[in-house]
């Protein structure tokens, strides 16, 4: 009798054993997708900058804004919020009347990339 019942102690032992290291697995595999979904949104997000700052590039050089200081910071939030402000610098920019520059501002502001959550400043870095 004594025997059956370490036996039937034992069975539930290790019962409940594979149960938490299978719970354990179940999790641990959701958390690694959960990581493999940051990721791909980081490297997402990171290709759009990237792209972004390199249409500024080009577009200013048309505009004969040439070799301009192009810089582009984000803050993101605890909720996934992302801020973007783009600065740029060039000494003919420091030259133009604050009129052309809000000009110049709204046309850079057109090639900012849509996606959620994102919202985009744009400043002009001044040397007077």
């Amino acid at each position: 009798m004594k025997n059956r019942y370490y036996k039937n102690i034992l069975f539930y032992a290790v019962t409940a054993l594979l149960v938490m290291v299978s719970a354990f697995c179940v999790a641990m595999t959701a958390v690694s997708q959960s990581r493999v979904g940051d990721q791909e949104m980081e490297a997402f997000y990171r290709e759009k900058e990237k792209a972004l700052v390199k249409e500024i590039r080009t577009f200013l050089n048309e505009e004969g804004f040439e070799n301009s200081g192009v810089t582009l910071t984000r803050v993101v939030d605890d909720k996934g919020q992302r801020e973007y402000t783009v600065t740029v610098h060039h000494g003919r920019i420091d030259k133009m009347d604050a009129e052309r520059r809000e000009v110049l501002r709204t046309e850079l502001a057109a090639l900012d990339f849509e996606a959620e959550g994102c919202s985009f400043r744009h400043e002009f870095l001044m040397t007077d």
